[in-house]
């Protein structure tokens, strides 16, 4: 909501504070609100979040501090170091009523992003207040940082390249996927992905004349046949996209049919960004099956979600799904080997503690 929303930064003795003001409450009364993202140093961005309802509380609303990754935090699954000893303290005000609490931001990661407080709900209509201090002194304030805005020229760019796919009139290349077929551009396959600009190169394809356009405006073009039979059209076209657009839907198609189709193509930047999004929709009652059927191909993506089972493990070791699998493990290639490094680490992770 972009209605007269009013913010503030300030610098204090080295304490980093913003501030945003929701003049009209009652009109956004049941509604979540999101500050614009505000940075504390180059490469460190952070919104705030307020709810005015907290679902345990209904006396109570919740304020959120949450982590906007960078480029480098948004490709890992790991925890954000840069921003594991930074100290802040959330904050609600209104004419009546002012109330802080101590946060601190230990063990950010791609999962765990954001920390909420709970604070008493306004009883009138007045302007609410919402804010963080940093209270590190050694953070470097940049306020608003416009890299993050969305530019309207890269997006109407991006919009271009993608209406290039899939065009028969303007391809030479042509896909025989398992369930239809795909028409693309091998000079742009080539300079953006080496697996097709080695492929080209090898002449492994067959070569068709096909006659496209419709009466008297048809024209014959000549395409390089390839057959995929073992990948659906969606999940090859959203493949083919990210090579046109440098952007991926994983809306549109399961993150781990993408990580599939970029490890095999050899395209590493899309594999990391499905890497991460299959970490990111892990949960108590998906990470096994997710282990067993597809992880355990991948030594790095094996890893990731036997690390979450292990961290999760008290929950989980209770779900239908994980007792299913612990009693037919034996019957897996590798189920012996995985249920061995979950109880390895299990293991360690007692004797660290």
């Amino acid at each position: 909501m972009k209605k007269n929303t009013r913010s503030i930064m300030s610098i204090i003795k080295g304490q980093a504070t913003f501030e945003f003001t929701i003049p009209y409450y009652k009109e956004i009364e049941g509604k979540s609100f999101y500050s614009p993202i505000f940075s504390t140093a180059d490469n460190m961005f952070w919104q705030l979040e307020y709810q005015p309802n907290d679902p345990e509380d209904l006396h109570c609303c919740l304020v959120f501090l949450t982590a906007i990754p960078n480029p480098e935090e948004a490709a890992s699954t790991h925890f954000w170091r840069d921003r594991a000893n930074v100290e802040a303290s959330l904050f609600i005000k209104t004419p009546s009523y002012n109330k802080s609490y101590i946060i601190t931001t230990h063990d950010y990661s791609v999962r765990g992003k954001s920390w909420g407080k709970s604070f008493d709900k306004t009883k009138n209509y007045s302007p609410v207040t919402i804010g963080v201090t940093f209270i590190n002194s050694d953070i470097e304030l940049k306020g608003y940082n416009s890299v993050l805005t969305a530019r309207l020229e890269t997006k109407d760019i991006t919009e271009t390249w993608g209406r290039q796919l899939d065009v028969p009139e303007n391809s030479d290349v042509l896909f025989n996927v398992k369930d239809g077929v795909i028409y693309a551009n091998k000079s742009i396959l080539s300079d953006r992905s080496e697996y097709f600009s080695g492929f080209f190169k090898g002449r492994w394809a067959e070569i068709s004349k096909h006659d496209v356009g419709s009466g008297s405006t048809d024209t014959t073009i000549e395409h390089i046949i390839i057959d995929v039979p073992d990948i659906s059209k969606v999940v090859f076209l959203e493949m083919l996209r990210y090579i046109y657009t440098d952007e991926v839907r994983f809306n549109l198609v399961p993150s781990i049919e993408i990580f599939r189709i970029a490890d095999k193509y050899l395209l590493t930047k899309l594999r990391q960004k499905a890497r991460v999004e299959v970490f990111k929709r892990l949960n108590n009652k998906n990470a096994m099956s997710v282990l067993f059927n597809e992880a355990w191909k991948w030594n790095d993506l094996k890893d990731d979600i036997i690390n979450f089972i292990v961290d999760n493990f008290q929950e989980m070791k209770d779900t239908p799904e994980y007792k299913k699998l612990s009693a037919e493990y034996k019957g897996h290639p590798a189920g012996i080997e995985i249920f061995q490094e979950i109880l390895d680490r299990l293991v360690n992770k007692q004797i660290l503690k």
